[in-house]
Formats: C-alpha cells, sequence, structure tokens
C-alpha cells in the first residue's frame, strides 16, 4: 500500500521518469538484478576462473551446455505455474517457488565456489549444471512473478527496467566476482555473489503475493497435471511460424552464448588481469550496452522489426572481427576497450 509520504515524494519528480519509481517497476528492478547474477557465474565469470586454472579450452567450451537450461526452461515452466509446493506453498504460488528457488540458487553458486576446478572438474560441471537449472528456473519465477505485479500500464516501462535491471546484475556481479578473486580467491568472490539472489527473495516480501495468485495452486490429480503440463506447449506450437520462431531462438541463443565464452579465453590468453577484464568487459561493456539500446530503439522505430533485426544479426556477426583484431594486436587495454565496446 503506498503511504501518503511515498506519494509526495514521486509526485515532486519530472512527469517523464515517475512511472519508472512506482513500486511495482522498481520492483521489476531488483528482480531482473537477482536474474541476470545466476547467468554470469556460470558464463563469463566461470569462464574465467577455469582458463586461469589451465583447464583446456575444449573443456571450457564444453561448459557452454549448461546453458541449455536457459534455452529449454519452456519445457518445465508449466511445472512452476501449477504445482503447488508443500509447506511453504501457503505463502501463494508465485512467492512459495521464488523463495525455495532462491534459495536453491544461493547453495548452488556456493558449491560452484567451493569446488577446485584443478582438482574436481568432475564436481565443478556437477555445480554449474545445478547452477543452470536453479537458475532457468529463477528466471521463470521471477518473469511470472514480474508480469503478475505490473498493472496493464506499466508492462512497458516494467519491461524495461526489468531489463536494465538484469543487465546490472549480470554485469555487477561479474566484476564483483573478478575483483574479489584477484584479492580474497574465487571461493570468497562466488560467496558473496551469492547475495545477488537476495533482491527477488525481499521483493516477494515486500510486494506480497500478486491479486490474482493470493489463493494457492490446488493440487492436480495425474491425468491433470500431464494435460495442464502439455497444453501451453501444444498450444504454442499450433501457431503458425511458432518452429521457425523455435529454431531462430535456439541457434541465435547459442552461438551468442558460445561467443560469449571464447571471449574470456581470449583475453587469459592475450595476459588481461582480473581488474582490467572487470573494467574494460564488464564496465565499458555496459556502458556500450546502454548506447546500443538507445540505437535499437531508434531503428525500431523507424526501421521495424523486420528490417532492425536483419541490421542487428549483421552487426553482431561483424563485431566478432573486432576480435580478430584484436588477437592481431595483442594486449592493448584501447584495443581491448573498442572491441567490446563495438560488440
Amino acid at each position: 500500500m503506498t503511504t501518503r509520504s511515498e506519494r509526495d515524494w514521486r509526485s515532486r519528480l519530472p512527469q517523464g521518469i515517475r512511472p519508472y519509481f512506482e513500486p511495482a517497476p522498481l520492483a521489476a528492478l531488483f528482480l531482473g538484478i537477482s536474474s541476470g547474477f545466476a547467468f554470469s557465474m556460470i558464463g563469463a565469470t566461470l569462464t574465467t576462473r577455469l582458463a586461469q586454472h589451465g583447464i583446456t579450452k575444449s573443456a571450457v567450451t564444453a561448459f557452454a551446455l549448461t546453458f541449455l537450461a536457459y534455452n529449454f526452461k519452456f519445457l518445465w515452466a508449466p511445472i512452476v505455474d501449477n504445482v503447488r509446493l508443500p509447506l511453504v506453498g501457503r505463502f501463494g504460488q508465485r512467492r512459495s517457488w521464488l523463495w525455495l528457488v532462491g534459495v536453491l540458487v544461493m547453495a548452488a553458486v556456493a558449491l560452484l565456489g567451493i569446488a577446485n576446478p584443478a582438482e574436481a572438474l568432475v564436481m565443478v560441471a556437477i555445480a554449474a549444471i545445478v547452477l543452470g537449472i536453479a537458475g532457468a528456473t529463477f528466471d521463470i519465477i521471477i518473469d511470472a512473478y514480474r508480469i503478475e505485479l505490473l498493472e496493464p500500464r506499466q508492462l512497458g516501462v516494467g519491461s524495461g527496467m526489468s531489463q536494465y535491471g538484469w543487465r546490472i546484475g549480470s554485469a555487477a556481479s561479474g566484476a564483483l566476482a573478478l575483483v574479489l578473486a584477484a584479492r580474497l580467491g574465487w571461493t570468497a568472490a562466488y560467496f558473496a555473489c551469492a547475495a545477488f539472489a537476495l533482491p527477488a527473495m525481499l521483493v516477494g516480501l515486500w510486494m506480497g503475493e500478486p491479486a490474482r495468485h493470493r489463493e494457492p495452486a490446488k493440487p492436480h490429480g495425474a491425468l491433470e497435471a500431464v494435460v495442464a503440463y502439455f497444453s501451453p506447449l501444444v498450444e504454442f506450437m499450433r501457431r503458425e511460424g511458432a518452429l521457425i520462431v523455435l529454431l531462430f531462438v535456439l541457434i541465435h541463443k547459442i552461438g551468442d552464448t558460445l561467443a560469449n565464452l571464447t571471449l574470456r579465453l581470449l583475453f587469459a590468453d592475450l595476459g588481461f588481469t582480473n581488474d582490467e577484464i572487470a573494467f574494460y568487459d564488464v564496465g565499458v561493456g555496459f556502458i556500450a550496452l546502454l548506447i546500443g539500446i538507445f540505437i535499437g530503439g531508434i531503428l525500431y522505430a523507424r526501421l521495424g522489426m523486420k528490417r532492425s533485426v536483419f541490421i542487428s544479426l549483421i552487426l553482431m556477426a561483424v563485431s566478432n572481427f573486432s576480435f580478430a583484431a584484436l588477437a592481431a594486436v595483442g594486449h592493448t587495454n584501447i584495443g581491448m576497450a573498442a572491441a567490446i565496446g563495438f560488440e
């Protein structure tokens, strides 16, 4: 419930930015922060750690398989939507799943920090797989919770805040991990970064259960559960062009994920330190990302979706040549900043 003092301070803000400071969009920002950090922990951050421990490039690249959970999370989304959890289910369908999976994400991050790649690479792989599945499930819950918190008029603003939160969570956790690892070791770095799951869990306390889910989901029989699971998938696949859209998303995301992993291998080969990677890859890259989002919005508004997506895909492919140039030049901070900024 919004108090009078909260309404007063918001009323002093410029009208154009006032919607961004309403409770639901602010909640979307914090939900996005927690959603983005888990992806970073098994992505570029883990790649850097493995490379610094002397793990072979082929083995490091194989860790990209942990991202498959994010690509196929739609397969178990109906379970999260329909299955009521025992004991904690009384707090509501969304919040009970949010808190349970949030704890699992934190535990998986801690396990990933404890496992030593030089001594127990299999344990690192298991921890990464568990974190991939838990992180993807966290994404499912956070997306559903955010959408149900936002009013129809807030969907645009809330989606934007969520995206900014995701980028902030990914960049901040990645930078923090690198900086702490250089000073305190990787175990301490991962333990500290596990706290990035807390913003989403605290939002659950702050905002409560969304109105449409205050009544916990009722347990289903076996047949009802099967129907509830497959119905959304069947409905989606019946739509015209559904298979093409699915293949496009999978191919695009897999290629982009592999490219991001191999970049950290390049930085390790060129001798960049953790602090340099944190500043240029994470810091400069985040600023360049914000500029890219702005340019992308202009392209979309003027050219429409098809042409703007086509141009973006071409630029994504061309941007790889900037890293080829960096590899040829060698260790140079200006070259790294230019390559990251363009990419």
